[in-house]
């Protein structure tokens, strides 16, 4: 049976753009979530859907996405930002995975020893797990950004996530020079943590640019949904993309 990690790299043959379903507001979350699948599923690797457009639906309106997004060949991530206690984590997994998901975002800030058990229980439900260790936003200077007495936050985050056995790590495409520190140390020590960057597009960093700073997948949202013709935008990018990560 083969890893959340290895489902990923067979996809990224074909994209590395992750589609994020990140509604503002919709009168229907499941038609907006199937429509934006169908329309691009071609052009992209994966879909992340976020919490806000999970609150509204059922179970069943969920799997109906997940099971769509796998019949395209498409990884399912909850974007949750799951960080509570072991037993908490665990339960929240099992609901995930009913679900239909095949990875979950998790904050590190839970500490080294939780994330640990969640990265192990989710390996035993052949899910993965994403570290937040730096968002795009621009706020996200006032937590991931923190200087301890230790290190700056978001190192100690990617030390968890290394410690924990993450299946890769957030880290936001408008934080370029953390980007490339990031994965310059993740090279240098040869953890095998694939970066997800979020903050392509209306955030304004660049795609292509993102790729080339260490960026492994782009999270873009609304650059693709919102366009005239989000299909077409899909693919332009993707296309723009697969060059980088090949030159």
């Amino acid at each position: 049976m083969t890893s959340f990690s290895e489902r990923m790299a067979k996809a990224a043959k074909k994209s590395r753009i992750v589609l994020a379903l990140d509604p503002v507001s919709r009168k229907s979350n499941l038609k907006y979530a199937t429509g934006n699948i169908r329309a691009v599923a071609e052009h992209v690797c994966a879909v992340k859907i976020n919490f806000h457009l999970l609150l509204p639906l059922s179970t069943s309106q969920i799997k109906e996405i997940t099971e769509l997004a796998h019949d395209k060949g498409l990884q399912c991530i909850a974007d949750i930002k799951l960080n509570d206690i072991d037993n908490t984590n665990e339960i929240a997994l099992e609901q995930l995975q009913k679900m239909g998901f095949d990875a979950v975002i998790a904050n590190p800030f839970m500490g080294t020893s939780t994330l640990t058990a969640l990265v192990q229980a989710a390996h035993k439900k052949n899910m993965g797990v994403i570290a937040l260790v730096y968002m795009s936003h621009p706020d996200a200077s006032e937590g991931y950004g923190l200087e301890t007495s230790e290190d700056m936050m978001y190192r100690i985050f990617f030390g968890r996530a290394i410690t924990a056995r993450a299946d890769g790590i957030i880290i936001g495409a408008t934080q370029s020079e953390i980007l490339k520190e990031i994965s310059k140390k993740k090279k240098e020590l040869g953890v095998p943590l694939d970066v997800y960057s979020p903050g392509v597009g209306v955030q304004g960093a660049d795609a292509v640019t993102a790729a080339k700073n260490g960026s492994d997948y782009l999270i873009v949202g609304r650059a693709i949904i919102e366009a005239r013709d989000p299909a077409k935008q899909a693919r332009q990018m993707n296309e723009e993309v697969m060059r980088a990560f090949s030159a």
